[in-house]
């Protein structure tokens, strides 16, 4: 049984904006309990371009462009993510001719995921896009990435990505982050909310972009409202997390616990963030993100003075926009009751009073905290393992059979609308 988790995305262009205003969890669990966030075993990864032309961009622009999307996340000192361009390798233009020689052929047969490559496609003209999504998708789409993996397994083994070289109306920079939020992606990490206003929309008042400045943006919000080509802290927390540094305990602090109902009962897919209370800065993840059914999150928090909040996905965040675990489609779990969750400040144990949680390097603090924003004790018959490395690891069913396949990613489209959506 082959399973293709391709997350539809879209590309958005801006109307009525002055100007653009632009990371999340693990988007894969595997694993031998299916609760292990892929990633890749070395993080010293290799993709190999192309020697074509990316449409009016010459393949020498084109590596450019690619490498300074690279450097984003290779510059993060907090992880061990070294992204290596060979563009030696792969001597030939891969079109439409002769591109399921590299990647998975449209019959989803074959996936080519043995022949040491992680090709990076341009698609000078967009017809392998419309190849994989359909006749005319190439006017709306910039690309789309993916890694694969054996299910049962913790590490991926190769990844692709596809970019499209027609002209949308994209700026050089805009171009870069998109290239950048997709090899995100390519990397293991999910989209992220934090604390932008869940009522941002596409469709009325707030507009997607339009609640908070463009820096307030993490590059793996499912639309990518950044303006400037660097990372939100959202991002680099995520990243470290997948593949930390030797000294990555020493520059982050552990916030974590379980997010549950008045009744001890765990709230699944919740937006949890916290906000440092000097620099405004956010770091955000999704409750029961390991799918553990326990309402477990953990954030990698500098040290630092933070208050903790919760509210809901956003309902426009699903399938190819999709925030967490439990947003696949419109009646997912994240957009079922209790949700919709009104903001909700964590309150300690003295109610009408935002609790001040004090992070310092190197330790970890656990908070169980309640709908109502209040401490919660969670009985030791209650509690998961999910304390005991950096992501947690308990039992669950992995739905699939040996050697399947495993195929995640993101593509992204582009339509009319405020914002840029990934």
């Amino acid at each position: 049984m082959l399973i293709i988790m391709f997350r539809h995305s879209f590309i958005f262009s801006l109307l009525a904006y002055s100007s653009l205003s632009i990371a999340g969890g693990p988007l894969v669990l595997e694993g031998p309990s299916g609760t292990t966030p892929a990633t890749y075993q070395n993080p010293n990864i290799t993709l190999h371009t192309e020697n074509g032309d990316l449409g009016i961009l010459s393949n020498a622009e084109a590596d450019a462009l690619v490498l300074d999307a690279f450097r984003l996340w290779n510059e993060v000192s907090t992880s061990t993510v070294n992204l290596i361009v060979d563009q030696t390798q792969i001597d030939v233009d891969i079109n439409l001719s002769n591109f399921e020689t590299y990647l998975p052929n449209i019959a989803g047969t074959a996936f080519n995921a043995d022949d040491n490559l992680n090709p990076i496609v341009y698609d000078s003209n967009g017809d392998i896009i419309d190849a994989f999504f359909g006749s005319g998708q190439s006017d709306n789409t910039i690309g789309f990435a993916a890694s694969i993996i054996t299910v049962g397994a913790s590490y991926f083994s190769e990844g692709y990505a596809v970019i499209n070289g027609k002209n949308l109306g994209l700026t050089e920079t805009i171009f870069k982050l998109l290239i950048a939020h997709e090899i995100g992606h390519f990397l293991g990490l999910d989209h992220t909310q934090v604390d932008i206003n869940n009522q941002e929309t596409v469709f009325a008042a707030p507009s997607i972009c339009s609640t908070r400045e463009s820096t307030a943006y993490p590059l793996m919000y499912p639309f990518v409202c950044r303006d400037e080509e660097t990372l939100h802290l959202d991002d680099i927390s995520a990243i470290s997390a997948l593949y930390p540094s030797a000294d990555f305990n020493n520059n982050f602090g552990i916030l974590q616990g379980r997010f549950v109902d008045d009744s001890n009962r765990p709230i699944l897919g919740a937006n949890i963030w916290a906000e440092n209370t000097v620099t405004g800065e956010t770091v955000s993840i999704v409750s029961d993100y390991l799918t553990q059914g326990t309402g477990f999150y953990k954030l990698h928090l500098p040290e630092g003075s933070y208050t903790m909040h919760v509210n809901s996905i956003n309902t426009l965040f699903y399938g190819g926009s999709g925030v967490g675990p439990y947003s696949s489609n419109q009646d997912d779990i994240s957009f079922l009751d209790p949700h919709p969750i009104t903001e909700v400040t964590y309150q300690g144990d003295t109610v009408g009073s935002d609790e001040i949680i004090s992070i310092s390097s190197n330790e970890a603090m656990i908070i169980d905290f309640a709908i109502d924003g209040e401490s919660t004790v969670i009985s030791s018959g209650e509690e998961d393992d999910s304390f005991a490395d950096l992501f947690g690891s308990t039992s669950h069913l992995t739905l699939a059979a040996i050697f399947t396949l495993l195929l995640a990613g993101r593509h992204y489209s582009k339509r009319r609308g405020p914002g840029n959506r990934c």
